[in-house]
């Protein structure tokens, strides 16, 4: 199940604009292409939210719903080489959010609790003080 469909993304952009940058006649949106540039979206999506949450997400959060749209329309747009500034923004700020949520700093507000397969309780690493030392290592 994809995060975002083509109306999610006509929300965000008028379907004139979407039909320019997924046809060659800029009648109407490729459908084909949309939902392409949606599973690309996705795939990014899942690669980050995939370290701490068990993917695909179902049901589809509305945060995770509204970065599946901003991925895809930047991936649209970088069809054509064009994308606007706000668009790269977006983009940006999207992939900075899947990047803090990876590294645990930021949560995936989930209705009804947390998906199976979250993993809260990461262990945590010590070692043994250093015996060899690169000043130290010809004492021995």
């Amino acid at each position: 199940m994809a995060y975002s469909v083509l109306e999610d993304l006509l929300k965000m952009i008028p379907e004139e604009e979407l039909a320019q940058i997924t046809t060659e006649s800029g009648d109407d949106p490729d459908p084909a292409i949309v939902a392409e540039a949606i599973s690309q979206a996705d795939a990014e999506i899942d690669s980050y939210l995939g370290r701490r949450y068990q993917v695909p997400l179902s049901p589809v959060p509305p945060r995770v719903k509204a970065l599946s749209v901003d991925l895809a329309i930047y991936h649209l747009y970088s069809r054509r080489s064009v994308a606007p500034p706000v668009r790269r923004q977006n983009y940006e700020a999207a992939v900075a959010f899947l990047k803090q949520v990876a590294a645990g700093q930021a949560v995936v507000e989930i209705s009804g609790g947390e998906p199976p397969g979250v993993n809260r309780d990461l262990g945590e690493l010590t070692s043994a003080t250093r015996v060899f030392k690169r000043d130290t290592l010809g004492e021995w």
